[in-house]
């Protein structure tokens, strides 16, 4: 298999990255720093890239990935949580700044592929439950992720020969959980008090422990109609 995978120096994209490469498979990956234990893997291929850098991204992809002419997966992992606070308080700035990672890069991107002539066939946007509910603090999130919710399901009407689907992983340890945990505000923003309790039990593995049941909820979405939105506890 073929794999492209977008955050691949921690979190998701760092466990789905260890997970691919012990069945064998190539993956190409882009973040802005290399992991170390990926660094040296004979079918890891590495790109440190800023994905909101969009010049940069078209100029140096196509040689990075010059010698496949598919992906069985591209996974848009990489993400920001943004500032979590009440959207009055949130300017403008920092709403355009988790935007353009959590959107727009993911559009450049899949822009690219398909101009170079790739064949892809599974796009998998890393989406959340927040991007279908409001909570207190989680604004700039929530709308980006319900953003890229229908950036898939357009694409998967533009581009029918390749299936798409809006992924939430469910609760999963990584940096954007490090952020929730130093939150003190938990009255205010009663979501950062349920995922602080949740982290450090079974409800919340680690990237590399919850992996495989991604990908395997990743492989079972190929069920669904292309353009749809899944929650992996849900399948």
């Amino acid at each position: 298999m073929h794999i492209l995978i977008t955050g691949t120096s921690s979190g998701i994209g760092h466990g789905l990255a260890q997970e691919f490469l012990a069945r064998g498979a190539k993956v190409w990956g882009i973040s802005r720093r290399i992991a170390d234990d990926l660094n040296g893997e004979a079918n890891f291929h590495h790109i440190q890239l800023d994905l909101t850098n969009h010049a940069a991204l078209l100029q140096q992809l196509p040689a990075f990935i010059s010698d496949t002419k598919r992906f069985d997966m591209v996974i848009l992992n990489a993400g920001v949580l943004g500032p979590v606070k009440w959207m009055s308080e949130v300017d403008i700035v920092a709403m355009q700044q988790v935007m353009d990672t959590n959107l727009w890069s993911n559009k450049v991107l899949l822009d690219l592929l398909f101009e170079l002539g790739k064949d892809i066939r599974q796009v998998v946007g890393m989406s959340s439950k927040a991007s279908l509910r409001s909570t207190p603090g989680w604004g700039p999130y929530s709308l980006s992720k319900a953003a890229l919710n229908m950036l898939m399901n357009i694409y998967a009407k533009e581009h029918t020969s390749t299936h798409f689907i809006a992924f939430a992983p469910g609760l999963v340890d990584s940096e954007i959980q490090e952020t929730i945990w130093n939150i003190k505000a938990t009255d205010k923003y009663p979501a950062v008090k349920r995922l602080q309790e949740a982290r450090y039990t079974e409800d919340m593995p680690d990237s590399r422990a919850a992996a495989s049941n991604l990908i395997r909820g990743i492989e079972k979405c190929r069920e669904l109609e292309s353009g749809s939105f899944a929650d992996v506890r849900e399948l």
